[in-house]
């Protein structure tokens, strides 16, 4: 195996990881919303996102990331979350 079959291994690795950290980020989607039921939050909670950004954003900094980029990701990883609690709540746009 050369180098870059070797990274590009890696690489793939690396990706089915972060793609099984989504999947279960969006699985916890079912236990936020029944949170936010008992708590009487709405599904699309502005606050705890901008908490969420701004965590993300610091982190970005520490780890030298580009933030604009990460912004871009966690907004689509917010949004997947959102998509799926208004679907376990019968309001979901989803097929």
């Amino acid at each position: 195996m050369s180098e870059l079959e070797a990274v590009r291994k890696e690489i793939e690795e690396i990706d089915r990881e972060i793609l099984a950290l989504i999947d279960r980020r969006v699985n916890l989607a079912e236990r936020v919303l029944e949170s936010k039921r008992i708590n009487g939050t709405s599904i699309n909670d502005h606050r705890q996102n901008e908490v969420v950004i701004t965590r993300a954003l610091n982190a970005a900094t520490e780890l030298n990331l580009d933030p604009g980029s990460i912004k871009a990701i966690f907004e689509i990883l917010i949004r997947m979350s959102i998509e799926r609690q208004n679907e376990l709540s019968g309001k979901g746009s989803l097929p």
